[in-house]
């Protein structure tokens, strides 16, 4: 069911995606061995996963290169990157080197044609609106960035995964105060990494209203928390992107379910039903997760 509505912008901008030395999210390290190895670590407290990049300005005693670029992504915890053998026996390796990192998998690719659930309950018709780059409003020409979909809400409705993964980062104590505001630049989220690399944030919960937590496995159509924004003038909504580094803006718009029989790209001044079909569901479980969740329906 498609009813006409009003059609209001919303802003969002795209969470940051490349990461400084300084800013200790990433660590990396080194140990030596009795034999003169010498191996190296990163290290990590974030479920984010990143790409950390290496590179030797100096090498001596071994046979790796320098300038050679090494890539390796990291998880939670402790993770080897790689190890230097000595070419000679009994003398050191020496070597200087650097390293960056920058947030996601650039192993993945991601799949653009994949159909997510709107994040709403089953059977609650839903408006969609465009959330667009603050870009253009400060004044850089060009055409409006799209970045995202806004979703109306009631104050209290829960929200829901569009999208099964990993939780990776979780803010539920930064809900603005400010009435009759469109952008606020700290705000309750949640974020979400899926199978091919892409994040999916979901932003606008009250304060403490956020049920799970960073390292849990989510599935789709599972609760996530309860939104807020009341105090937007645009009434409570639910502000949801999806993003990844290996697209040109890092965002794009992915197809929904939009009824029992179509799939493809919300469009503006349009409400929607959401709608939770198990085929969609089920799609990237695996055979015995797919069992468990359909002994239940």
């Amino acid at each position: 069911m498609k009813l006409q509505c009003y059609f209001c912008l919303l802003l969002f901008g795209l969470p940051l995606l490349v990461y400084a030395q300084s800013n200790k999210t990433v660590t990396v390290s080194y140990e030596r061995s009795a034999k003169g190895e010498v191996t190296f670590y990163s290290e990590t407290q974030s479920h984010t996963p990143y790409t950390v990049s290496m590179t030797f300005s100096r090498l001596s005693n071994t046979t790796s290169t320098e300038g050679e670029i090494y890539d390796a992504v990291i998880h939670y915890g402790k993770t080897r990157l790689l190890t230097l053998r000595p070419s000679t026996e009994n003398v050191p390796i020496g070597f200087s080197y650097r390293y960056t990192y920058r947030k996601g998998n650039n192993r993945l690719k991601a799949d653009t044609n994949f159909v997510y659930l709107f994040p709403l309950a089953p059977g609650k018709v839903v408006r969609v609106n465009r959330m667009v780059s603050l870009e253009k409003f400060f004044g850089k020409e060009g055409e409006k960035r799209i970045t995202g979909l806004g979703f109306s809400t009631t104050a209290g409705d829960t929200i829901f995964a569009s999208r099964g993964g990993l939780v990776t980062e979780v803010v539920d104590n930064a809900a603005s105060t400010s009435e009759n505001t469109s952008f606020h630049a700290t705000e309750n989220y949640l974020e979400v990494f899926h199978k091919d690399g892409t994040f999916a944030r979901y932003k606008l919960f009250q304060n403490g209203g956020i049920f799970v937590s960073p390292g849990e496995e989510v599935i789709p159509g599972q609760p996530l928390g309860i939104i807020g924004g009341e105090n937007y003038k645009q009434g409570s909504h639910l502000r949801f992107s999806i993003y990844c580094p290996d697209q040109p803006d890092y965002s794009y718009v992915p197809d929904f379910c939009l009824s029992q029989e179509e799939v493809g790209k919300p469009e503006p001044r349009v409400m929607y039903k959401s709608w939770h079909p198990v085929a969609i569901v089920v799609r990237e479980m695996s055979k015995k997760e797919k069992k468990k969740f359909l002994s239940k329906e």
